[in-house]
C-alpha cells in the first residue's frame, strides 16, 4: 500500500503525509469554513436524534461524512462486539458511493489492518496509493478507550483533504461512538421494557439512565459550540461525555443482566445454546455438540441468562476465531453448582494473552468474566497455542 502517516485535526493548519513521497494531502482553508463545520454538525447532530436503531445511526453518520466532505466513497464498519480485539463485523458495513469508483475489493482487504492501525495509534490514519491515484482518511470510532468501528472516507487524489473535512470526520467520529452506544443503549431498552419486570426497569432507567443520557445531549451541543473557539476544550468535553455514557451503559446492563432473553424464555437454558450452536455452525467448517451432565436445575432467570450469554460470546469466539473443526459445549448440574465449559480444537492463544484479555483489555473475555462476577460465579480460559481453547464458567446455584 502507499504512504501512510497520520493526521491531527486541528482546523486551518497544513499536515503532510510522512513518509516517502511528504506529497501534501491538506490545504489550508477560508474562515468561512469553520461556519460550514458548525452547521455540518448541528446537521448531523439532528439526523442522528431521530435515528431508530444503530443501522439508521451508521446511515446517518456516513451520509453527513460524504455530504460535508465530497469524498467518492465513505463507509463505516462496527467491531464484532462477541470477539476480542477489533475484529469486524462485516455485516454492519455501510457504504456511500458509487458502486464501479474505489471498488471495495482495494480498501476492503485492507480493512481489517486499518481498523488495528487506527486503534493501537490512536490517530486518524491517512493512506496514499499513488497506483489507484487514490487516498484514504480512516477514523477511529470508540468509547472510553474500546473500540467500536472505524469510518472511512476514500477519494481521488486530485480532491485535497482540507483541514475541515480531517476535523469534521475526527469530531464525527466522536458523535458517531457516543450516538451507537446511546443507539444500543436504547435497543436493549426496549427487550427490557418487554421483560416481565419492566415497570421497576422503566422507573430505574428514568431516574438513572435517562438523566445521564440528557446531560450527554447537553454536553454535545456544548460540545458543537466549542470546536471553533477552543477545539482543545472541545475534545476535553467529548472524553468527559464518553466516561458519562460508559456509566450508563454500565447501570443498563445491571439492568439487564437479571432478563432472559427470548430463546430462553421459550426454550430453557439447555435448549437454547443447542439452538444457537446450531446457528453459529451451520454452513461453516465446524461442527458443534452439546452435552449435558446430571439432572437439569430451576435456575433463577438472571443465572440463566448468564450461563446462556457466556455460551454466545465463547461459541461465537470458537467459531470465527480459533481455527478449529470442532467446538463441544458441556452444561453439567451438581446438587451445589452448575458449570458451563466450551471448548474447541483450535489454535489456541499463549497463557499470558489469555490473562491479559481476561484482565481488562480484551472485550470478549473480559465481558464474560464481568458476567460471571455479577452472578457471584468464576471464569476460567484454559489455552495454549496448538492445543485448542477451554472456557469453563462455574456458577452456584440459587434456585427459586
Amino acid at each position: 500500500m502507499g504512504d501512510q502517516g497520520h493526521l491531527h485535526s486541528t482546523i486551518g493548519k497544513v499536515w503532510p503525509i510522512r513518509g516517502r513521497a511528504r506529497q501534501r494531502v491538506l490545504v489550508p482553508s477560508p474562515p468561512s469554513a469553520q461556519q460550514a463545520l458548525v452547521d455540518a454538525l448541528d446537521s448531523v447532530s439532528e439526523s442522528i436524534s431521530s435515528a431508530g436503531s444503530v443501522h439508521d445511526v451508521l446511515a446517518a453518520i456516513v451520509d453527513a461524512a460524504k455530504s460535508f466532505t465530497g469524498a467518492e466513497k465513505v463507509a463505516v464498519c462496527l467491531v464484532d462486539e462477541y470477539a476480542d480485539g477489533s475484529a469486524l463485523d462485516e455485516t454492519t458495513l455501510v457504504v456511500r458511493g458509487a458502486r464501479d469508483t474505489h471498488l471495495q475489493e482495494w480498501w476492503g482487504q485492507r480493512l481489517s489492518d486499518i481498523t488495528d492501525d487506527v486503534f493501537r495509534n490512536g490517530n486518524l490514519l491517512c493512506d496514499v496509493d499513488r497506483e489507484r491515484g487514490a487516498w484514504l482518511l480512516a477514523v477511529p470510532v470508540r468509547v472510553q478507550g474500546e473500540p467500536l468501528g472505524v469510518l472511512i472516507a476514500i477519494n481521488s487524489i486530485r480532491h485535497s483533504l482540507l483541514p475541515e473535512h480531517s476535523a469534521f470526520l475526527s469530531i464525527l467520529g466522536a458523535f458517531a461512538a457516543v450516538s451507537i452506544a446511546n443507539a444500543r443503549l436504547a435497543e436493549d431498552g426496549r427487550h427490557a421494557m418487554l421483560a416481565s419486570e419492566r415497570e421497576r426497569i422503566a422507573r430505574e432507567m428514568h431516574d438513572g439512565i435517562s438523566q445521564s443520557l440528557f446531560s450527554v445531549s447537553l454536553g454535545l451541543e456544548l460540545a458543537k459550540r466549542q470546536v471553533v473557539k477552543d477545539p482543545a476544550q472541545a475534545r476535553c468535553t467529548l472524553e468527559d461525555l464518553e466516561g458519562q455514557l460508559g456509566a450508563a451503559a454500565g447501570e443498563l446492563r445491571r439492568l439487564v443482566y437479571d432478563l432472559r432473553p427470548k430463546n430462553l424464555q421459550e426454550l430453557g437454558l439447555v435448549e437454547a445454546v443447542r439452538t444457537w450452536v446450531h446457528e453459529a455452525t451451520c454452513g461453516g467448517g465446524v461442527r458443534g455438540s452439546v452435552e449435558v451432565e446430571g439432572e437439569a436445575q430451576a435456575l433463577r432467570p438472571s443465572q440463566e441468562a448468564c450461563l446462556y450469554r457466556i455460551a454466545k460470546e465463547a461459541v461465537s469466539n470458537a467459531v470465527r476465531h480459533s481455527g478449529g473443526q470442532r467446538l463441544v459445549v458441556r452444561i453439567a448440574y451438581a446438587p451445589e453448582l452448575a458449570t458451563l465449559v466450551v471448548s474447541d480444537d483450535g489454535n489456541g492463544i499463549a497463557h499470558s494473552e489469555t490473562q491479559r484479555r481476561l484482565e481488562g483489555t480484551g472485550a470478549g473475555l473480559r465481558n464474560m468474566r464481568e458476567r460471571m462476577d455479577a452472578e457471584g460465579g468464576w471464569l476460567e480460559v484454559s489455552s495454549e497455542p496448538g492445543t485448542g481453547t477451554v472456557v469453563r464458567a462455574v456458577l452456584p446455584l440459587e434456585v427459586d
